[in-house]
């Protein structure tokens, strides 16, 4: 799924509102991400399913920055890709 980098108080992923009701449950209390063969649990912010469909952590934040996606120009967040993997798992990369 194409995703974009998101700023706030710690860089995330901004997987967006169709992209979250189509790939995420409701039922599940984190969802894995692979980065660079780790997959590290995060817990979707309490607003994911209202008006932030988001995923933020500091190792999604320490990859953009070690890749140089960040920081990014205002208005110009890189492209990102989260693949699902089956389940509560997905793999982030950037996009092709």
């Amino acid at each position: 799924m194409e995703a974009k980098g998101w700023k706030g108080e710690m860089l995330g992923v901004r997987v967006g509102a169709r992209n979250r009701d189509k790939y995420f449950s409701r039922d599940w209390d984190s969802v894995h991400i692979e980065i660079e063969g780790n997959t590290h649990s995060i817990v979707p912010p309490p607003g994911f399913w209202k008006r932030c469909p988001e995923l933020r952590s500091a190792e999604i934040q320490e990859w953009l920055i070690k890749r140089g996606l960040a920081p990014w120009p205002h208005g110009s967040p890189p492209a990102l890709e989260l693949v699902p993997l089956g389940g509560q798992l997905f793999r982030l990369s950037t996009a092709p």
